[in-house]
């Protein structure tokens, strides 16, 4: 692991739960908000039953927004993947450890390509198989990936202290799916520090800052957080 752990951002937008109709203007509200970063989830529909972004919608977003973006592989073969989302203007990249045979050389890859690597586990997967495995970022899923508005599964708590307690805070813990306000807090007492904002938090209402403050609020976060971190 590496020998300090990395500055996380605090609170993603998941730009899947947005207004896809108006994407560009979404974004430009959600970084007047407060939002550190957007997250972008990708699917290819054989990894997870369902289809989203691709790397010309991340070229979009860089054009709209000077934010971090964060893309979330859920695809069979992330690192086919990798060159053009580091072209399309990619800060960081989450892959599934279930989806790739030999995750050290992925993760050298994407570091090689200009952005941050990161590793996302699904419910299912011990948090033991990242310990020997040496990535600034780890997303826990806190609900089976490919579809938004799905329930908080209760282990997720369990699953990032012991990540945390693996780590020994070498690495920033994310958590991503129904990551309420009530359930952010939860996971930030277990270890976490990077909150994936969805429909349950972020997009429950129209009014984006007041949701960001909300979510601050819940979290004890500074309310003035130091914005535009390069995770």
């Amino acid at each position: 692991m590496s020998p300090h752990r990395p500055q996380a951002d605090k609170l993603s937008a998941s730009i899947m739960c947005s207004r896809l109709g108006e994407l560009a203007n979404e974004v430009c509200k959600l970084e007047a908000a407060g939002i550190d970063s957007i997250h972008v989830d990708v699917m290819d529909g054989h990894f997870v039953p369902n289809l989203t972004f691709g790397p010309d919608i991340v070229a979009v977003l860089r054009c709209a927004t000077s934010l971090p973006l964060h893309v979330h592989l859920m695809v069979t073969d992330p690192g086919a993947y990798v060159r053009r989302f580091a072209e399309a203007g990619a800060n960081s990249v989450y892959f599934h450890i279930e989806a790739e045979r030999y995750p050290w050389r992925l993760a050298a890859q994407i570091g090689e390509a200009g952005m941050t690597p990161g590793i996302a586990l699904n419910p299912s997967t011990a948090v033991d198989l990242i310990r020997h495995i040496d990535v600034p970022h780890v997303l826990v899923m806190a609900v089976e990936p490919g579809f938004a508005g799905q329930r908080w599964l209760p282990p997720t708590v369990h699953r990032v202290r012991e990540l945390s307690q693996i780590t020994r805070g070498r690495v920033g813990i994310g958590v991503d799916g129904n990551v309420s306000p009530e359930n952010a807090a939860l996971a930030k007492a277990a270890g976490a520090s990077l909150f994936v904002c969805g429909t349950s938090s972020l997009f429950s209402g129209d009014d984006y800052a007041s949701e960001v403050r909300r979510m601050r609020t819940a979290l004890s976060f500074d309310e003035s957080p130091s914005r535009h971190s390069a995770s």
